[in-house]
């Protein structure tokens, strides 16, 4: 059986390696630069081995609600996906944030990696922290961080009763606008604010798309089979499903009394 490199690499002097077709670390080195600025047309360095890197403590990422995402947060970094809270449950599953994340960026004909931590990519992906506006603040959509996973009780607690209360005051937003008329200033935020509440208010209803009805005018949903009695005309849009679900005749319609025999 033959002896691997490593093997060689192992036992052998540096001259007998060499004549052996081991290269070392710093030739390897080289070699990659070189055949990395053939292919991309840069110079692209290597990052520190994985086993060097620490790997706890890590950050977990959680959503209470139904909002969630992919965040991308630009070039040279991963993307990190933050789940929705399953129906039923108290929260998703977890988007897990190493300790250290390494931020790969080409100047000029090179490429450099910037060290960031785990809580700096975690504000980055709540939008917290210096620079960011408070209205960008995904905490206020469900999100949250956990050192731990699951996550601990005080965590979701306290998650929770930060989205209640931003629920809460979509909901009276909502209202304002339906009261005042602009229903085209309520968004799908406000509906879903209402739906988690669990509060049934006309406007939390979508927008649907209408239609004139060529019976009498009057602007239909689009999609209705016919223009039901007593408020509509009676005109009907799809005769298939109609003579489906509503044959032999409307409601309104009662058959005609049986003529009296002579």
């Amino acid at each position: 059986m033959a002896i691997s490199k490593n093997e060689i690499a192992a036992t052998m002097t540096r001259d007998q390696a060499a004549r052996a077709g081991v290269i070392s670390a710093p030739q390897a080195q080289e070699v990659i630069t070189s055949n990395s600025k053939r292919l991309f047309g840069f110079t692209r360095k290597m990052l520190p081995p994985a086993g060097s890197l620490p790997t706890e403590p890590k950050l977990y990422i959680y959503s209470v609600s139904e909002y969630g995402d992919i965040v991308n947060l630009g070039p040279g970094f991963p993307l990190y996906e933050v789940k929705a809270c399953p129906e039923g449950e108290e929260y998703g599953e977890p988007c897990v944030i190493p300790p250290i994340i390494f931020f790969e960026e080409a100047k000029v004909d090179v490429t450099e990696h910037t060290f960031h931590s785990g809580p700096q990519i975690v504000e980055a992906i709540l939008k917290i922290g210096p620079g960011m506006n408070a209205s960008w603040d995904r905490r206020k959509v469900g999100w949250f961080v956990s050192n731990t996973n699951p996550p601990s009780a005080e965590d979701v607690r306290r998650a929770t009763t930060l989205y209640i209360q931003e629920c809460t005051r979509l909901l009276q937003e909502g209202n304002r606008y339906a009261s005042a008329n602009q229903l085209l200033e309520i968004n799908e935020t406000h509906r879903r604010a209402a739906k988690y509440l669990g509060q049934k208010v006309e406007w939390s209803k979508p927008l649907q798309q209408m239609r004139e009805c060529p019976g009498c005018g009057e602007n239909v949903r689009v999609g209705i089979i016919w223009h039901a009695f007593p408020m509509g005309c009676g005109y009907i849009f799809d005769r298939e499903s109609y003579e489906e679900h509503f044959a032999p005749a409307p409601a309104h319609q009662k058959p005609a009394p049986p003529q009296p025999t002579k």
